[in-house]
């Protein structure tokens, strides 16, 4: 082989190997779909789970119904005794070996560091059929309660479930099987419920989360409101955080990101291809009618656009890239239109890094065999000149024509479909 030819092959093999990557990169652009996520300023609406095996459902708990307990001195506690001031409520049961203690530890804490604000804490029983008034004295002893501060409330089981379960819609269940052993009879909520002087519920707390204790106590002595993430679901925020919701399960299209200018270079690249393939069309029928001109005029104006393209090009992929975080756009179709497309892709993607070599090479062969300002006797003597010219053009002609019918489609395909 001749310098020359080792020279073209080498060329030829590079020009592949661009082809290749340039393919890996667009298959790669189909990114993932973006996981929903919440932003900093969203408040999803609280839910609970009131039973074991049942779905969570939204805590939307409005206002404290009507009930009837009994103290730890066996006096009656109702909606009524209770109002006229705010209050904050609680779930335990006598046989908790290590959830109750540390939420009634906590509670003391929080009752001294609050005393100089008129508000009553509130502990319920879950387990009424067991603890009893004198248990629950015991128990209120244990913490050093004051029944006109602090009460310990049991009462008729039914009483006291529908207070927990309809009233402040809290979890709270028996355990059974290998789930209720000694201590952990029961399951419930760490949760403190505040209550307004009206019986309005104005926010739960969890009890196990310092900070959030902390911001409770800020509400109690006024020095904020109850921040919206503690409040109860209304219809109106919930139809809000569903509204964002399905917002954000419709996956943001990444174009969207993209500058005016680039946003309009798809089209761009489609009309120069189109417009590269009219001029090819023209130059092919111009030397087959033996217009020799006219066809050297056509087939470097179809270089020059074609050179145009492949600027708009690049500039297209590194705009996706810089603005939108992306390689290339991704093919919305499926099934059989996604493996024709890919088909497509693919041959026109590695015959596109072959036509810059391809074309250059019939050109500047053509360029030799039809020289300017020579005359035709001169221009006869050319003839090695011009088979060579002939035979490039055979092979690159069917391929450059190839790839811009095929860019056309290719963008149709991806960006009307």
């Amino acid at each position: 082989m001749t310098f020359a030819t080792h020279r073209f092959l080498f060329v030829r093999c590079a020009a592949l190997a661009c082809g290749w990557l340039l393919l890996a990169g667009l298959v790669r652009g189909e990114e993932p779909a973006a996981a929903i996520v919440l932003e900093p300023g969203d408040n999803p609406p609280p839910f609970v789970q009131l039973a074991p095996n049942e779905a969570p459902v939204v805590w939307d708990a409005q206002r404290v119904g009507e009930f009837k307990l009994v103290d730890q001195l066996d006096q009656p506690v109702t909606r009524e005794s209770l109002l006229g001031q705010p209050w904050v409520a609680n779930f335990v049961f006598a046989r908790c070996s290590f959830q109750c203690p540390a939420t009634c530890r906590k509670i003391m804490d929080l009752n001294n560091e609050v005393a100089d604000v008129p508000v009553r804490f509130v502990t319920i029983t879950v387990d009424p059929a067991h603890d009893t008034v004198p248990i629950m004295r015991e128990f209120a002893d244990i913490w050093k309660a004051k029944p006109d501060r602090w009460l310990f409330c049991t009462g008729e089981p039914k009483q006291v479930w529908d207070l927990i379960r309809k009233g402040f819609k809290v979890a709270a269940w028996e355990n059974a099987g290998t789930a209720r052993m000694p201590g952990m009879e029961f399951a419930h909520s760490n949760h403190l419920i505040h209550v307004s002087k009206d019986g309005e519920i104005l926010g739960r707390y969890d009890s196990a989360v310092d900070s959030e204790l902390v911001t409770l106590k800020r509400v109690l002595k006024g020095q904020i409101t109850t921040p919206l993430k503690f409040q109860p679901a209304t219809l109106d925020a919930l139809a809000q955080f569903k509204a964002r919701q399905a917002e954000a399960a419709i996956p943001a299209d990444p174009l969207d990101k993209l500058p005016g200018w680039a946003k309009r270079l798809p089209a761009t690249n489609a009309a120069l291809n189109s417009l590269a393939t009219l001029l090819l069309l023209a130059g092919f029928f111009a030397i087959k009618a033996g217009a020799v001109g006219l066809h050297k005029r056509m087939m470097l104006t179809a270089f020059f656009v074609s050179i145009i393209f492949l600027v708009c090009y690049l500039t297209y992929h590194y705009a996706l890239h810089e603005y939108a975080g992306i390689r290339g756009k991704p093919f919305p179709g499926t099934g059989t239109l996604k493996t024709v497309y890919y088909t497509i892709l693919i041959s026109h993607v590695i015959l596109a890094a072959t036509v810059p070599v391809l074309a250059i090479i019939t050109i500047r062969n053509g360029l030799r065999a039809y020289p300017e300002g020579l005359a035709p006797q001169q221009l006869a003597e050319l003839v090695a000149e011009r088979k060579t010219h002939h035979r490039w053009a055979k092979v690159t002609f069917p391929i450059w024509l190839y790839v811009s019918v095929t860019g056309v489609i290719i963008y149709w395909m991806l960006y009307h479909l």
